[in-house]
């Protein structure tokens, strides 16, 4: 199990807790290790059909309604202890402000009496020139405080993987061998790991209202963050300033070269233009068991687990549509074909585990000894190929490692041939109703520009390489 559901020790029993927020970063992870402590968990949400393929859906009670309509409310306070608050507008419209406004002064009038809400803003010194959108979190957390027993915790960049700050950070420092950026990247921010957010939060439940406090690491700059992130990955990278460069023109950029979305972006580089740290001398007092990752660690633990993420998704029933698709997702690129077969499931895996090798291909096969043969020439290792009878974690597949076996169902492969970037080959057999699917995915994360390079100049030859090497397993578990 992974660390962040081991349950942190709190002495808060069978307490109702809500979550506001259930289908935000923040709250799609604290609500499992909500669970894990062993609370009770209403969740808030306008459409329940977005979480219900959450892993958590069936664990927790599911209230349907909308903080700008207040009809849409009844009944949700009843029997609520304590309330997370991590609703935030990420809009770039002028109406952000008066909307933000609203909802908290309609969850106000809702929770008047509740013991304790726990809500998550933004760091915001006083006296300190700070953007639109972090005004409008200082703005909820005064309207909310004012009203209800409420603690603060006001964090600067979340890092962790699929957050907004860590997938910018991420993209840019692959993607770019040149980086032009303003001098505001010089500007300190605060950065905290989404781990230790989380363990804040949680610990929050014990504790009295605290009124509001800063949370975070040592402070550092955008530009370290960046060179930090580079070193880590090992990739050189040449950052050159630019006097000038408006806030609002650095956000389109970033949201063209990155996953980040302009609507995202623009609160994210608005909120490093000026130095933004405050005071976390509070948290570490009154929350001494929150031992913080550093922001070096925090990179490595985003890293880590965003690698490992996708090896627990596996294909669903329902994605039988279309037959082939590909994204980016989390700076990988996945490639998926679905074909569908007579064959038995066992049968279609017999196929699939025997590939390569003495076996080969089955299709394009000259393609691959070619490919096998160029790593040789560049000092790759001898290819030792494992008992197909026995395979096993760890095991050899040709040219690939076994990361993850489940006998008759799916098999993981990561290639072991030199290339700029991680490639993983996922083959599954899907039973459904009387059918068989055979699903290939053929997954690419690139490493620095050359992998990005190397990935869109393989990619044509991959439509007929898997698609007929679909056809050909099809065939021969017939």
């Amino acid at each position: 199990m992974d660390e962040f559901y081991n349950p942190i020790k709190v002495t808060t029993k069978n307490a109702r807790i809500l979550v506001t927020g259930a289908t935000g970063y923040i709250g799609g992870r604290l609500i499992p290790r909500l669970l894990s402590n062993k609370f009770n968990v209403r969740v808030l949400v306008r459409d329940k059909e977005k979480i219900r393929n959450k892993s958590w859906f069936s664990s927790v009670e599911v209230f349907e309604g909308d903080l700008t309509k207040p009809e849409t409310l009844v009944g949700l306070p009843e029997g609520v202890d304590q309330a997370y608050y991590l609703i935030h507008s990420m809009s770039d419209s002028q109406d952000y402000i008066a909307l933000d406004r609203l909802v908290a002064e309609n969850f106000v009038s809702l929770f008047r009496g509740i013991k304790h809400v726990i809500y998550l803003g933004g760091i915001s010194p006083e006296g300190a020139q700070i953007s639109d959108h972090l005004n409008s979190r200082v703005e909820v957390g005064r309207i909310l405080s004012e009203s209800l027993p409420t603690t603060q915790f006001c964090a600067g960049p979340i890092i962790g993987s699929g957050s907004a700050s860590y997938e910018m950070l991420r993209h840019l420092c692959e993607k770019l061998p040149i980086m032009v950026a303003p001098k505001w990247i010089n500007h300190l921010v605060r950065p905290i790991s989404i781990r230790d957010v989380l363990k804040y939060l949680i610990l929050a439940v014990d504790k009295r209202p605290l009124v509001k406090m800063d949370i975070g690491t040592e402070p550092v700059t955008f530009r370290d963050m960046m060179m930090t992130y580079c070193r880590f990955r090992g990739l050189k990278r040449l950052i050159v300033p630019v006097p000038i460069l408006a806030p609002g023109l650095a956000a389109r950029w970033i949201g063209l070269m990155t996953p980040i979305t302009n609507l995202l972006a623009v609160p994210i580089v608005k909120g490093i233009v000026n130095n933004i740290v405050g005071n976390t001398m509070s948290a570490r007092k009154l929350f001494p068991e929150v031992k913080l990752l550093n922001f070096q660690e925090s990179i490595k633990s985003s890293f880590e687990k965003t690698k490992s993420e996708f090896v627990e998704t596996s294909w669903n029933k329902q994605d039988i549509y279309p037959d082939y698709r590909i994204f980016q997702r989390r700076g990988r690129f996945e490639e998926v074909r679905i074909t569908e077969t007579d064959s038995t499931p066992e049968r279609l895996f017999s196929v699939l585990k025997n590939l390569g090798d003495k076996n080969g291909w089955l299709a394009w096969n000259f393609l691959w000894t070619i490919r096998k043969l160029l790593d040789r020439l560049v000092g790759g290792k001898k290819i030792i190929d494992s008992d197909r009878e026995n395979l096993k974690v760890g095991d050899s597949m040709d040219c690939w490692r076994v990361e993850k076996f489940e006998n008759n169902r799916k098999i993981l492969l990561k290639m072991t041939l030199k290339s700029p970037g991680d490639a993983w080959l996922k083959l599954e057999s899907i039973p459904h109703y009387s059918k068989t699917f055979l699903v290939i995915t053929a997954i690419f994360e690139p490493k620095g520009i050359w992998g990005y390079l190397y990935w869109y100049s393989i990619f044509p030859f991959h439509k007929f390489i898997f698609r007929d090497l679909g056809a050909a397993i099809i065939s021969k578990a017939r």
